[in-house]
């Protein structure tokens, strides 16, 4: 079996990207529901227009609720941008591309930010590990962004006989593209839960629209009313569902940004591939 002691992570931490030092703290537990409040609701009352039918009072959007929302916006978030927020163990199997194997073994894993590579191998389809790249043959200067390369220094591990080996790596390397050749295990996501001030507010952008969308379904029945006593009349008018539209066009426009940027930074804005 591999040993899994090896692991290597990047130079440096996956926030900024390979960063050793910093003055000013970038990484932040997940926002909670007081911040989503502070940050992007802040002066406006989270009380639907319809009140209980059954109590008669006004509903509330509560922190039970709120973090519902936040857990839900977190889905949104990674769909969104590509990215893996929370950290996840991940197998991956990748072709062989001889343009890539000639480029130093480079590999650009599909789950991003990578934190961590744990094993890489070759597995024949009856999924047997037949050969493992030890750990040491493996860069990982840009791993955040996905990119790992294999540098050959010292001696790999074999399952099997090495003449089983050689003769599978000198057919199979003859190939210009093989399906499905290497195994890869990583793990993706910022590491111990603390995210990125950016996706943090990312997700709390998310979560207050999906608040202020709720809440503005509840004021949908009526823009305006009147009332009349001993002919005297009044007559109120109120933006109704649009209630909230100033400020969910403002949080509609920052996210846009936002997921732009990530996407970006982390590779996930463009595919391309050499076949």
């Amino acid at each position: 079996m591999a040993d899994y002691t090896v692991s290597k992570s990047g130079p440096g931490a996956a926030y900024p990207d390979n960063s050793v030092q910093a003055t000013w703290q970038r990484l932040e537990p997940v926002v909670t529901p007081e911040q989503v409040r502070n940050r992007h609701l802040f002066g406006i009352p989270l009380i639907s227009g319809i009140k209980d039918p059954i109590s008669g009072r006004a509903q509330v959007y509560t922190d039970s609720l709120m973090l519902d929302t936040i857990d839900r916006s977190l889905a949104q978030v990674e769909s969104e941008t590509d990215l893996v927020i929370f950290p996840i163990r991940v197998q991956e199997t990748q072709p062989f591309d001889r343009a890539e194997y000639q480029a130093f073994g480079y590999f650009r894993l599909q789950q991003r930010p990578a934190s961590a590579v744990h094993r890489l191998s070759i597995v024949p389809p009856d999924g047997q590990y037949l050969y493992d790249v030890p750990m040491n043959w493996v860069s990982t200067g840009f791993l955040p962004s996905g990119q790992i390369n294999l540098v050959p220094i010292g001696n790999a591990i074999a399952y099997g006989a090495p003449a089983e080996v050689g003769l599978f790596l000198n057919v199979f390397g003859q190939q210009p593209w093989t399906p499905a050749f290497w195994l890869i295990e990583y793990t993706a996501g910022f590491p111990d839960g603390m995210l990125p001030k950016s996706v943090n507010e990312l997700l709390g952008v998310v979560a207050a629209m999906e608040v202020l969308s709720s809440l503005a379904a509840t004021y949908a029945k009526s823009t305006g009313h009147s009332l009349g006593i001993d002919g005297l009349s009044q007559s109120v008018s109120t933006p109704g569902p649009q209630l909230y539209t100033t400020r969910l066009t403002d949080l509609a426009a920052k996210r846009k940004v936002l997921t732009k940027k990530l996407k970006a930074e982390y590779g996930q804005t463009l595919f391309s591939g050499n076949l």
